[in-house]
């Protein structure tokens, strides 16, 4: 049986999303990135070291048949360049940007410092594609159009990890009886399931119920899948596991994390809800606001946003909501209307109304 070159069949966006989310897991990695969702089916991607480094979307290309694809990052704003400036001259600033500097050519110098730091966010993302790449073939995602280009080799040598809940000894009988399922199938008949306890060389007969660790070892003529159960100290089970032989081994793999998600032992991350505008109702006149309504804390917490729409909440100009937050009070202005059209005029009103005080009745 040949390596199958489809991407992955039967899929929603969702999931291919889910997918995503699932790799940004600790067990997997991270390599200091980070994600939100910001719309149907994006991730806004950070970069611990540089900020944002693009999106990334799924989308039906056929029926059935998503595909992440990637969006640049965004143009540098001016008021981000203070934070990445230091890292910037120390890293990245070459002679024509030190002589900008030396001979006070400001505009040179912060256009010389805009470039280099989207360039970077560019070079990040290339090296995000390559860690999302390598972790998106765990869940079943290969030879994507983003990925590295295959050597040809049908040789494979792999390893990584994968938390499921349960115990080890769970884990040890739930696969051995899986492996005789599988032994009924025309390309698994002589699918061989050795199940090894610690000092041990033998395939154990019975698995104590406190076993741990434990190793699966499942051997396919020259292939082999190596797994090291071991207990978590939170809670559940870690999987260690190493795949060699054939690069169409890997489908073994994914037979085993199917059954794995079909049993419950492990299970995809839900995709968080995008903020929906919140219905305010009007309180009689005669009856005082005693609160601000904190509607802002539900938009995602990305730069300044929150804070700035707090302080717009609480009537502070477009100026004195800059000295806060440290920008242009013409970014904030920007800002806000961006934020206006994104989640609507009752999250972002217009202005924030300030109750009128009361009149004093004179005693007649």
């Amino acid at each position: 049986m040949g390596y199958s070159q489809t991407l992955v069949l039967n899929k929603a966006p969702s999931h291919t999303i889910s997918t995503i989310l699932a790799c940004f897991q600790p067990v997997f990695m991270q390599e200091g990135f980070s994600c939100s969702l910001v719309g149907t089916h994006i991730l806004q991607i950070q970069c611990q070291k540089w900020g944002d480094i693009g999106t990334i979307s799924s989308f039906e290309m056929s029926p059935g048949r998503p595909e992440p694809r990637f969006g640049l990052p965004q143009s540098i704003a001016p008021d981000e360049l203070p934070k990445y400036e230091s890292l910037l001259r120390e890293e990245v600033l070459g002679l024509r940007g030190r002589l900008a500097d030396l001979f006070g050519q400001k505009d040179v110098f912060q256009n010389i410092l805009s470039e280099a730091l989207y360039e970077k966010r560019v070079q990040r993302q290339q090296e995000f594609k390559a860690w999302l790449s390598s972790r998106l073939q765990i869940f079943g995602y290969r030879n994507l159009s983003f990925g590295p280009v295959s050597d040809g080799s049908e040789k494979i040598d792999d390893q990584f990890d994968f938390p499921i809940k349960g115990t080890p000894t769970q884990f040890g009988v739930m696969l051995r009886q899986y492996a005789l399922t599988l032994r009924s199938k025309e390309n698994y008949q002589r699918l061989m399931c050795q199940v090894l306890l610690p000092g041990s060389r033998k395939d154990a007969g019975s698995i104590p119920p406190d076993a741990n660790p434990i190793e699966v070892r499942l051997s396919l003529g020259k292939n082999l899948l190596s797994i090291h159960a071991h207990v978590l100290p939170s809670d559940g089970t870690l999987l260690r596991i190493r795949l060699t032989g054939e690069r169409n081994r890997w489908e073994l793999w994914d037979a085993i994390r199917d059954e794995l998600e079909k049993l419950g032992w492990f299970s995809l991350p839900e995709i968080p809800e995008l903020p929906t505008p919140i219905e305010i109702k009007p309180k009689p006149q005669n009856q005082e606001t005693t609160s601000i309504s904190e509607v802002w804390l539900g938009i995602p917490d990305v730069g300044a946003n929150r804070d700035i729409l707090r302080h717009w909440h609480k009537g502070l100009t477009c100026g004195q909501i800059a000295v806060r937050v440290s920008l242009t009070e013409k970014t904030v202005l920007n800002r806000i209307h961006k934020l206006r059209k994104q989640y609507g005029n009752v999250v972002v009103p217009y202005r924030k109304l300030i109750p009128a005080k009361k009149k004093k009745t004179l005693p007649p």
